[in-house]
């Protein structure tokens, strides 16, 4: 096996997915799989839990492409920017945008030359992209536009993670009134509105739940994660191996800038990550990995492809697996970031390998080829 590689359980997954559900059996579900399914890759995924969902949503054209492109059949709804000539390419692979600019709008009704079903962008108060609560006038000139094929409206929560719920509230009061003022004109199929956060903490599902990190069983945030109003599983393990063990006398220094000095007689492990696979150099000297158990300090700057860590009390040897994130949001929070940003900076060169009923069912090595049997 790989001496880096990301281990993804699809039952983990599965059982998350069903956890999720559980808030509003009546609700649609949307996997949110961006970003390569959150780092976890979205091809597999998507193939494996496809019968268990009504959407997936992703952030970009060529994301939905790779989609279709691979087979995928349920409906898929791009979050964010397609350009008129991607648009295109939407209408005739039934892929699904966002509208939030009427003249962007228009550009796209106009280059059409069949309908395209769309979803009308809201900006409810995360100040990212959609129609404003004052601009009702704006969103209902989109019935002009006789090539988009307004199916949906929906928005997005900014603090539904945090303990202070009155945003929340805010801006699913605005919501409920932008389509209040404009459901007559467009007839909504469905609308949607609920991330993680808003599902789990606030029981706001809406027409339809789009779950994203949770569905690879991570909380949205360190609150959520203590309030367990949900049980989610994590999916997912980075690993890597030991590739050298050395003694290190007291004063030697270990790896570049010389920030680490040994102040005794040591064990130092060379580990086959670096920050070249997704694994931060802001974690020089700072985070701790696992080994047989145990857990191990990382000393010196992480390298591009390598770094060392502390074995002293470890019975350590080449070839032995490592657990790179012990506990992910510890590790996040180190450093002063989140756990999503951990897991989609996971590079493609690390191999992804998948389980499911115990056992590994496939490998996708995304650079290079893969020569395990």
């Amino acid at each position: 096996m790989c001496d880096t590689f990301l281990l993804v359980d699809i039952d983990k997954i599965k059982y998350n997915l069903h956890k999720l559900r559980s808030l509003d059996k009546d609700a649609m579900f949307a996997g949110v799989v961006k970003a390569n399914a959150y780092g976890l890759g979205a091809v597999t995924i998507c193939k494996e839990i496809e019968d268990e969902v009504d959407y997936f949503a992703v952030a970009r054209f060529d994301e939905a492409y790779e989609l279709r492109n691979s087979g995928i059949i349920k409906p898929i709804l791009i979050l964010g920017y397609v350009c008129p000539n991607d648009a295109i390419k939407c209408a005739k692979l039934n892929i699904e945008i966002p509208v939030y600019d009427l003249g962007l709008a228009k550009q796209i009704n106009e280059i059409l030359d069949r309908k395209l079903k769309v979803h009308i962008a809201l900006d409810t108060g995360h100040g990212r992209i959609g129609f404003r609560d004052y601009e009702i006038d704006k969103i209902k000139e989109i019935k002009n536009f006789e090539n988009l094929e307004v199916i949906s409206a929906f928005s997005h929560f900014s603090t539904a993670d945090e303990e202070d719920t009155s945003y929340t509230k805010l801006q699913e009061k605005k919501f409920t009134y932008i389509i209040e003022q404009t459901k007559d004109t467009f007839n909504y199929q469905f609308t949607h509105i609920a991330n993680d956060a808003g599902a789990i903490k606030h029981g706001i599902t809406k027409d339809m739940i789009r779950s994203g990190i949770s569905l690879y069983g991570i909380y949205p945030s360190d609150l959520l994660k203590i309030e367990k109003d949900i049980e989610l599983r994590q999916a997912f393990s980075l690993i890597s191996t030991i590739s050298f063990v050395k003694d290190v006398k007291k004063g030697q220094y270990i790896s570049y800038g010389r920030t680490f000095r040994a102040d005794k007689a040591m064990k130092v492990a060379t580990i086959s990550i670096g920050y070249a696979d997704g694994y931060p150099r802001s974690f020089s000297n700072k985070a701790k990995v696992k080994i047989a158990g145990k857990e191990a300090q990382i000393l010196g700057r992480v390298c591009m492809d390598q770094m060392m860590v502390d074995v002293t009390n470890i019975n350590a040897k080449i070839g032995d697996r490592v657990q790179i994130y012990p506990d992910i949001y510890q590790a996040a929070n180190s450093i002063d970031t989140i756990v999503y940003e951990l897991m989609t900076n996971i590079n493609m060169r690390v191999p992804r390998i998948y389980m499911k009923d115990g056992e590994i069912f496939k490998k996708v090595k995304y650079i290079g080829e893969m020569n395990e049997n």
